[in-house]
C-alpha cells in the first residue's frame, strides 16, 4: 500500500483517475466493438471533415502567423526567466532536445520514403492531376514537406510558449492550464476548469502517443520481417513493447540530462548519418533538382496550401492534412509542456527559432533525401516501392527503398533498426514526463514511481489495442480528439496575444507613442556628427 501511496504521492487525484478513466472507457470501447466502433468512427470523420476543416486550416495558419511575429517583432525578447539566468542546456543540446521531442512523435523515419510516393501515385487536390510528370514528383514532395514543416511546430509552440511564459515569468507550475491566466487570473486556474483543461490535455495526448507507440513497434517488426524474415507472433509483439517500456523508463528515471538527453542526440546522430549515406549513394543531382523545386514551391504556395480546402476531396483530407494537423494538436499539450520544462533562461525568439527553423532545417533534408530517393527508384522503374506499399504497408516501405539503393543494405537497416527505436524510446521519455508533470500539478521534476505509473499506463494501452486490433482505429480517433485539442490552442493562441501585448504593449499601443519611438530609435542609429559648409575654390 506504501508503493501505491508514494506513487501517486503529490499527484492531482482528479487529473489522474479522470483521464485514466476516459482513456480507460476509450480503450473498453475499442476493444469491445473495433468493427463497429470503426465504421462510426469513419461516419463521424467525414463529417467533421466536411464541417470543420476551416477551423483545423485557420488555427495551424494563425498560429504560424502569430510565431513569426515573435520571431521577428519585440516580444521575442521576453526572457523565460530572470534577465540574468543562464540557460540548463547548451543550445545546441536545446536544439536536439526540442526536435526529437516533436518530431519523433510523428515517426518522421516512418513517413519521410512513403508520403511522396503516396501524394506521387494520387496527386494531392491543391494541384489537380498531374501524375506521372516532373511536376508531380516536385509536387508530391513538396506537399509531404508541408506536412512535417512549420505548420506542425506552430501549434507545439504556442503551448510551448504559453506554458513557458507563465512558468518563468509568473512562477506558475508546468501545466496546460496555465493557458486560462489570461482570462481568469494567475490565482484561478487551480479550480474545476483548470484541471478540466490538464485532463483533457492528457487523454487527446495520449491517444496520439499510444497511435506512435504502436506504429513504432509496427515498423520496427516490420523491419525484421522483410530484411531478415523474423515473424515474432503475437506474444513476440507483447514481449516487444515491455521490453521497449523497460528501456524508456530507465532512461526517464534517469532524468532529462542524463536519459532522455542521451537518446536525444542518438535520434541526431543516425538522422544524419542515415541522411548523408542517402544522398551519397543516392541519385545526387536528382534529389538536389527536385529538393530545390519542393521547398522553391512549398515558400511560393505556403499560404495556398494553408488554406485550400474543396468539398470534393473530402477524403483525402482526412487522410491527410486534417488528419496530420489534428495528429499535431493532440501532442501539442505534451509537447508544449516538455518544452517549457528545458527552455529556462532562453528567450521567446529562441524557442521559436528551436522549434520552426531549427527542426524544419533537419526536416527538410530528410524528406529530400529519402523521400526524394523514393520517388527516383519509382519513376525510374527499378523498384516498385508502391507495390510494396500495397503488400507490407507503410511500415516496409522505408527498408525496401534502403535495400534497393545502398550498398550494405542489411548494415544500414539495421542501423535505420536502430533510429525507429531510438526515437519511439524518445518519444515516449518526453512524454512519460509530461504527463508526470501535468498530474503533478506541474512539478517539474516528478517522483521516479510517478514517471513510472505513467509509463505503465502506456504500456498497458498500446499492449490491450494491438492485441485487439485496436490500434487502427484509435487512428480514426485522432481526427474527432483534434476538436477539443484545437479548442485548447485556440484559447493559449488568443490568451498568450494578450498576455503578451500586456507585458510589452505593441499592437494597441498609441499611434503617436509609436511614432515617438520610432522617431527616437532612428536618431539614435544616426551618425552623431556635424556638417559644415566648406570653403570652395571659387
Amino acid at each position: 500500500m506504501s508503493l501505491v501511496h508514494e506513487a501517486l504521492e503529490g499527484t492531482d487525484s482528479a487529473i489522474f483517475f479522470g483521464s485514466l478513466s476516459i482513456l480507460l472507457v476509450i480503450a473498453a470501447v475499442i476493444i469491445a466493438w473495433p468493427e463497429a466502433t470503426a465504421s462510426h468512427l469513419a461516419t463521424v470523420n467525414t463529417a467533421v471533415v466536411s464541417n470543420v476543416s476551416w477551423l483545423f486550416l485557420w488555427l495551424v495558419f494563425v498560429s504560424f502567423c502569430f510565431l513569426m511575429y515573435i520571431l521577428l517583432g519585440p516580444w521575442g525578447n521576453i526572457k523565460l526567466g530572470s534577465p540574468d539566468e543562464e540557460p540548463d542546456l547548451s543550445y545546441a543540446g536545446y536544439l536536439v532536445m526540442i526536435f526529437t521531442a516533436g518530431l519523433s512523435s510523428g515517426g518522421l523515419e516512418y513517413w519521410g520514403p512513403v508520403e511522396p510516393l503516396v501524394h506521387y501515385q494520387t496527386a494531392p487536390p491543391f494541384f489537380g492531376s498531374n501524375v506521372g510528370t516532373w511536376a508531380g514528383m516536385t509536387n508530391a514532395l513538396q506537399y509531404a514537406i508541408f506536412h512535417y514543416g512549420t505548420s506542425a511546430w506552430s501549434v507545439y509552440l504556442v503551448f510551448g510558449i504559453a506554458v513557458s511564459y507563465f512558468a518563468y515569468r509568473k512562477d506558475m507550475p508546468f501545466r496546460p492550464a496555465v493557458i486560462l491566466a489570461p482570462f481568469v487570473g494567475t490565482d484561478n486556474v487551480d479550480g474545476w476548469l483548470g484541471k478540466t483543461v490538464d485532463t483533457l490535455a492528457v487523454v487527446v495526448s495520449v491517444s496520439g502517443i499510444t497511435i506512435s507507440f504502436g506504429l513504432g513497434v509496427n515498423q520496427f517488426l516490420a523491419g525484421l520481417s522483410y530484411n531478415w524474415g523474423v515473424h515474432v507472433g503475437t506474444l513476440g509483439e507483447v514481449l516487444f513493447i515491455l521490453l521497449i517500456t523497460v528501456v524508456f523508463l530507465l532512461s526517464v528515471t534517469a532524468g532529462i540530462q542524463e536519459g532522455i538527453q542521451r537518446f536525444a542526440n542518438l535520434n541526431v546522430i543516425v538522422l544524419l548519418v542515415l541522411m548523408a549515406v542517402a544522398l551519397v549513394f543516392g541519385p545526387m543531382s536528382f534529389l538536389l533538382n527536385v529538393g530545390t523545386q519542393a521547398i522553391k514551391g512549398y515558400m511560393t504556395d505556403f499560404v495556398g496550401m494553408s488554406l485550400y480546402f474543396t468539398p470534393a476531396a473530402t477524403s483525402w483530407y482526412g487522410s491527410w492534412t486534417v488528419f496530420f494537423w489534428a495528429w499535431w494538436l493532440t501532442f501539442a499539450p505534451m509537447v508544449g509542456v516538455f518544452m517549457a520544462r528545458i527552455s529556462r533562461g532562453r528567450t521567446l525568439r529562441q524557442l521559436v527559432f528551436a522549434g520552426m527553423l531549427g527542426s524544419f532545417a533537419l526536416t527538410v533534408p530528410w524528406y529530400v533525401a529519402t523521400g526524394g530517393s523514393a520517388l527516383w527508384l519509382q519513376t525510374t522503374g527499378q523498384a516498385d516501392l508502391l507495390g510494396v506499399y500495397s503488400e507490407v504497408g507503410l511500415a516496409g516501405v522505408s527498408f525496401a527503398l534502403f535495400d534497393q539503393l545502398l550498398p550494405f543494405a542489411n548494415l544500414f537497416s539495421a542501423i535505420l533498426l536502430l533510429l525507429v527505436l531510438s526515437f519511439l524510446i524518445t518519444t515516449l521519455d518526453s512524454a512519460t514526463f509530461s504527463f508526470s508533470m501535468i498530474a503533478n500539478k506541474g512539478e517539474p521534476s516528478p517522483s521516479t514511481l510517478n514517471r513510472i505509473t505513467w509509463g505503465i499506463v502506456l504500456a498497458a494501452l498500446t499492449i490491450a489495442l494491438s492485441l485487439a486490433g485496436g490500434i487502427s482505429v484509435l487512428r480514426s480517433f485522432t481526427v474527432l480528439a483534434g476538436i477539443p485539442a484545437a479548442g485548447l490552442c485556440l484559447i493559449a493562441l488568443v490568451g498568450m496575444i494578450i498576455q503578451l501585448e500586456r507585458h510589452a504593449p505593441v499592437l494597441l499601443e498609441e499611434t503617436d507613442d509609436m511614432d515617438d519611438k520610432m522617431i527616437s530609435s532612428v536618431r539614435s542609429r544616426l551618425p552623431n556628427r556635424i556638417t559644415e559648409q566648406q570653403p570652395t575654390d571659387d
